[in-house]
């Protein structure tokens, strides 16, 4: 899992059995960790095993956009 969120954006797509390679799994063991991560509702698997994450993770796990309103008071600060 965290081989996938280092390698791929949140909202990107990717193969599991690629990135179970590069972590020593076999092909059958990556395509078992994705379909548990699946099931888990952390990705969202096609038909030919292309995975991405789904809405609810990235949601969990998106970075924190500051307000528009805290930003202009920080602008102003700093200008004065």
């Amino acid at each position: 899992m965290a081989e996938a969120l280092r390698v791929v954006k949140l909202c990107g797509t990717f193969s599991p059995s690629e990135i179970g390679a590069r972590i020593g799994l076999h092909k059958m063991q990556a395509e078992s960790a994705a379909r548990s991560l699946s099931n888990a509702g952390v990705l969202v698997l096609g038909f030919d095993f292309a995975a991405h994450f789904s809405p609810d993770f990235r949601k969990a796990n998106a970075p924190m956009v500051m307000a528009k309103s805290a930003g202009i008071k920080r602008r102003a600060r700093s200008r004065g």
